[in-house]
């Protein structure tokens, strides 16, 4: 099923200089049909619109999670539009920064920073996840969301390319 999704070695970038220890890193790359489109328009097509079942799940996180101190903001990563700044909201992440060929966004809490990098790279765009914990609890859940992980961030891509968004 993810058979056009390709895994990467994370390569040393603009995402990887904010790993740190004991951080998550992986990087998904698939070929755009729609190679004329900005990182903005990539991460909005990506993530505007999220399976029906991938936000149920993050709805129940954030109920389990805010006991925790997690942050339990929006369900969704959806942006605000298809062209962000600097500044903007992308769902629960903000964007923190954007050049010609990537736009990075974060979202960090007491236990956590998590970065979401859309970057395009001639014909193809490049999803990476960063993941720093900063607590024993931070990296508790960490290890236990992985496998999830693992699925949903191949299940939203997929499911953008298959429907021509990509």
């Amino acid at each position: 099923m993810f058979s056009q999704i390709i895994s990467l070695t994370p390569e040393r970038d603009r995402l990887q200089a904010k790993a740190r220890a004991h951080h998550f890193r992986d990087a998904l790359q698939i070929t755009l049909d729609t190679p004329s489109l900005t990182p903005s328009q990539l991460q909005y097509r990506i993530f505007n619109t999220l399976p029906g079942w991938v936000t149920q799940l993050m709805r129940l996180r954030n109920k389990l999670v805010a006991v925790f101190g997690f942050s339990v903001g929006q369900d969704t990563m959806e942006p605000s539009s298809d062209e962000m700044d600097v500044g903007d909201q992308a769902g629960f992440l903000n964007v923190c920064e954007k050049h010609p060929e990537e736009i990075i966004s974060s979202a960090e809490d007491r236990h956590m920073n998590f970065y979401l990098s859309v970057k395009k790279q001639q014909n193809t765009v490049i999803v990476s996840t960063l993941v720093n914990p900063k607590t024993l609890t931070g990296r508790v859940y960490l290890t236990a969301i992985l496998p999830f992980h693992y699925v949903i961030a191949r299940s939203v891509i997929y499911r953008a390319k298959k429907a021509g968004r990509l």
